[in-house]
């Protein structure tokens, strides 16, 4: 059995990171899958260019294609310079 906030899997590639109105930017990502009592979440981070995340930041919904071609619908919640901070807004129980 899973204990409460348990980093299930953790998952590293290139992969896109997209939005509606903005370009796609290319990323390496860090996804870390984790259980947060019965539900089943994705947060990690992205790195790429500033300039090309800053509009997905500012976007509520994005969504990050992953090397395997799955994706996963993302918020960007945080960018510091080349580096940001993602957690998922949908199912990700596909990953796992």
């Amino acid at each position: 059995m899973a204990e409460p906030n348990e980093v299930l899997k953790t998952l590293t590639g290139l992969g896109h990171v997209s939005a509606e109105g903005c370009i796609p930017v290319r990323v390496r990502y860090r996804v870390l899958l984790e259980r947060r009592g019965d539900e089943l979440v994705a947060h990690g981070t992205l790195r790429g260019r500033h300039a090309g995340l800053r509009p997905i930041w500012l976007e509520p919904d994005a969504q990050l294609r992953l090397r395997s071609g799955r994706r996963l619908a993302i918020a960007v919640t945080d960018l510091v310079g080349d580096e940001a901070e993602f957690e998922s807004t949908g199912p990700v129980g596909e990953l796992a």
